[in-house]
Formats: structure tokens, sequence, C-alpha cells
């Protein structure tokens, strides 16, 4: 491969892990968790709870509720230590950027377990819905139940053929699958580092 396309390749490769970084984070803590993250990319040692306050003049209980969530998604990690002059604890923090793709992956695989499960439950039943946007569906044993009489507002329910939602479902589903294929040859492909996601 040519040089230009080498340097291409890894400039292409760099924005996609910044667009996974960004969309991922967002999902789990908001617009201001990338924000706190770009803090915890751009320090090149471990940074307090209250450093990245000031730095994005956010509150604290803001940031510590963003790095928890990173935390608990594995994301973030910290070290604590006894400040000690007050006793009180001081965290240090750091981003976990090699768990970014594995993280992405992991939720993708929930999308598609939910969805999985979804187009099973719409193959299998016969559904039934009164008309009303404010009505949930109903089951054939549901509908039998309650006499084909809505519980909500007592209109009379009728078949409802679901067989576009399944296309629909179905038509994500492969969509995800090819997504989380491509997601897993690039983490083959290109180890993410903290370096390739550092702007």
């Amino acid at each position: 491969m040519a040089e230009g396309g080498v340097d291409s390749l890894l400039a292409t490769q760099r924005a996609y892990d910044e667009e996974l970084l960004e969309v991922l984070v967002e999902e789990i803590g908001g617009e201001s968790a990338y924000r706190v993250v770009k803090i915890l990319l751009s320090s090149d040692k471990e940074i307090t709870d209250e450093e990245i306050a000031n730095k994005l003049d956010m509150q604290l209980n803001a940031v510590r509720k963003v790095l928890y969530r990173l935390y608990e998604e594995r994301l973030a990690s910290y070290r604590r230590t006894r400040d000690t002059n007050t006793g009180w604890f001081i965290y240090y923090w750091k981003i976990r950027a090699d768990k970014v793709r594995e993280a992405v992956i992991r939720r993708k695989q929930e999308v598609y377990l939910r969805l999985s499960e979804r187009l099973k439950f719409e193959k299998e039943n016969m559904l039934f819905h009164c008309g009303n946007h404010n009505c949930q569906r109903l089951t054939f044993d549901e509908a039998m139940e309650t006499e084909f009489k809505c519980p909500n507002c007592g209109e009379e329910l009728k078949y409802q053929d679901n067989s576009e939602s399944v296309k629909v479902l179905e038509k994500k589903l492969r969509e995800l699958r090819e997504e989380l294929k491509e997601l897993e040859k690039r983490c083959e492909e290109f180890p993410l580092e903290k370096s390739v996601l550092r702007s």
C-alpha cells in the first residue's frame, strides 16, 4: 500500500474511532459526558473530578455522575487516595479507551437480542388492537379474555396484520448483524489505543 494510502487509512480509522466514542458516551451519559471524556483523553495523566469540573465549568456533581456512569460501563477507572490535610478522599480518573469498541459491540448485541425477542413475539402471535393509539395491542389469548373489547377504552378489538412490523424488524436485525460483523472485523484489524482517539 502506498504511504498516502496508509495515512488515509489511519485518518479514516481515527475518525471512525472518534465517532464511535462520541456516540457511545453520549448514549451513556448525555452530551456533557462526551465533553468529560474529551478532557480525560487530552490529559497525559490521571485527573481529578474537580479539575474536570473546573475545566468544563460544570457542577462537580454532574461531572461525578458522568464519571460513575463511565465507570459502570468499564470505560473509565479511578484511583482513590486520602488527602492528609482534610481526610477527604480524592479520586483520580482516567479513560479506558481500549474498552470503547467492546462496549459498542456489547450494546449492539443487547439491542440485537431485544429485537430478536420482539421478532419472535410478532411472528408467534396473532395480535388485536382497537385502533386507538393510546391503547396496547393484545395477543389472541388476551383478546379472548376481554371478549375482544379493549380493556382501556372498551372499543372492539380487531385483528392487526403485523407483517410490515415483521419485515421492519427482520431488516433491522440484518443491518445490526452486518454492523456487528464490521465492528468485530475492525477490532481485529485496528486495536484501539488511546493515542488513536486523542485529537
